[in-house]
C-alpha cells in the first residue's frame, strides 16, 4: 500500500503554535505511512525554510493575501490540489481553510480537514457564514481547547459530529530537566531569580499584565529578570511600557527563537499571561523541561495545571494575582522543585507529541479507507 499523501494548507509559516504543529506533522508520522506535503498560499516563512533544510517538502504559491483577488486565489489553489493529488487535504488558520476547503469541492478526496486554533476574539459575521457552510462540506473541523470549540459551535454552528478535539503534545526528547539552573544562567548571562515567557507579542498574550505584575514582584526582589521571547506588532509599545514602570533593566526582550529548549532551564518559573489561549504549547514545554508555572485560566490550562500541585492558575487580567502567584514560588525553592517536577510528570503522562500524531494519524486513516470504501467507487 502506498503511503497516505496529505497535504497541508496554510497562508505562510512564522514562528509560531500553529506553524510548530504543523513542523511536527511533516517531520513527525511516520514516512513508510504518511506522504507528507506542506504548501503555502504566500510565502514559506522561516518555519516553511526551515522545513525545507530539514528534507521536507514544501510548495509556496508566492500570493499576496491583500494584491490578490479573491478567484484568483481560489484558482490558483485548485491548481495546486490537482498537482499534488493529495488524498487528505489538512487546512489550518482562518484564510488557509477558507480557500482550501473551496478549492477541494469536486476533486473527490478521500478526506479534508480543517483546523481552528484559537478562540474568535473578534466574531466577524462574513467568516461565520462561511465556516457554516463548509464546515457542513468539509468531514471535520479539528479543535484543541474547549473554548474554542465553544466559539466554533455558537458562532459557525458546525455540528457535533463533524467537531474533533485533540490533545496537544510537545517533544518531550528535547526538554530536559536535570540541565544544570546556574550553567544555563551563565551562558545566556543572567543571574537572580529568573522569569521567562515565550509567545507572540500581541494583545492575547497579556505582556502588559505580565510587566504590571513584575513591577510588582521587583520591589521584593531586586535580582529579577524577566526574559520574553518572541515577536509581535506590540513589541516597541512593550518595550515603552517596560521602561515606564522602571523596568528597563529587568526585562529582555530575546525575538524570535529556536533555541527555546536551551533557554527554558535558564528559569525559575515560566509564566504564561495569556488573555486568551487556543493551544498552550510553550506551558507545556515549560512542563515538560521540569519547571513550576504560573498561567491565567484560558484555554486548557484548567486542565493541564492542577492548581497548587504542578503549578499556579491565576484570574486573566489579574496583574497583583499573578505577582502573589510568583512571590509565592520565589520564597519557597522546595515548592519550585516539587511543583516542576510534576509538572514534567503530567506532561510525560499525557501530552507528548508522540500521542499528539496519534490522533492525527489516526483520522488521517479513518478518512482515507471512509474515501476509498465501496461508496466512494460507485
Amino acid at each position: 500500500m502506498s503511503p497516505i499523501k496529505i497535504l497541508q494548507l496554510l497562508v505562510t509559516m512564522p514562528v509560531g503554535g500553529a506553524e510548530i504543529m504543523v513542523a511536527d506533522i511533516a517531520t513527525g508520522l511516520d514516512p513508510e505511512k504518511f506522504e507528507v506535503v506542506t504548501a503555502c498560499i504566500g510565502e514559506p516563512g522561516p518555519m516553511g525554510e526551515e522545513l525545507k533544510r530539514r528534507g521536507q517538502r514544501v510548495v509556496s504559491l508566492g500570493l499576496d493575501l491583500k494584491r490578490t483577488g479573491a478567484i484568483n486565489l481560489l484558482r490558483q489553489v485548485r491548481k495546486l490540489l490537482q498537482k499534488i493529488r493529495p488524498d487528505i487535504l489538512h487546512t489550518h488558520l482562518y484564510h488557509a481553510n477558507l480557500y482550501g476547503r473551496l478549492a477541494a469541492l469536486g476533486l473527490g478526496l478521500s478526506g479534508v480537514v480543517a483546523t481552528v486554533h484559537n478562540i474568535y476574539s473578534r466574531v466577524k459575521w462574513h467568516r461565520c457564514l462561511a465556516n457554516y457552510f463548509l464546515g457542513r462540506v468539509g468531514d471535520y473541523v479539528l479543535v484543541f481547547g474547549p473554548q474554542v470549540k465553544a466559539d466554533v459551535v455558537r458562532y459557525d454552528r458546525v455540528p457535533e459530529a463533524r467537531l474533533r478535539m485533540l490533545t496537544p503534545g510537545v517533544r518531550l526528547n528535547e526538554l530536559d530537566p536535570r540541565e544544570n539552573k546556574d550553567a544555563c544562567k551563565k551562558r545566556l548571562g543572567v543571574s537572580g531569580f529568573c522569569l521567562g515567557n515565550v509567545a507572540r507579542l500581541e494583545e492575547q498574550k497579556g505582556h502588559e499584565d505580565l510587566l504590571a505584575a513584575v513591577r510588582e514582584v521587583h520591589q521584593q526582589v531586586p535580582d529579577l529578570t524577566l526574559l520574553l521571547v518572541g515577536e509581535g506588532t506590540r513589541e516597541a509599545q512593550l518595550r515603552a511600557l517596560a521602561r515606564e514602570l522602571g523596568l528597563g533593566q529587568v526585562v529582555w526582550f530575546l525575538g524570535t527563537r529556536r533555541d527555546v529548549p536551551e533557554i527554558l532551564p535558564s528559569l525559575d518559573v515560566f509564566v504564561m499571561p495569556s488573555r486568551w489561549e487556543g493551544i498552550p504549547l510553550t506551558l507545556l514545554e515549560a512542563m515538560g523541561c521540569g519547571l513550576p508555572v504560573v498561567s491565567t485560566r484560558v484555554g486548557r490550562a484548567p486542565e493541564i495545571i492542577r492548581d497548587g500541585e504542578n503549578g499556579r492558575l491565576t484570574p486573566v487580567a489579574d496583574p497583583e494575582a499573578l505577582a502573589r502567584a510568583i512571590l509565592e514560588l520565589y520564597q519557597d525553592p522546595r515548592k519550585r522543585q516539587e511543583w516542576g517536577e510534576e509538572a514534567r510528570r503530567t506532561v510525560v503522562a499525557k501530552y507528548t507529541l508522540e500521542h499528539f500524531l496519534e490522533q492525527f494519524a489516526a483520522i488521517y486513516v479513518e478518512l482515507y479507507e471512509k474515501g476509498r470504501g465501496p461508496e466512494s467507487e460507485q
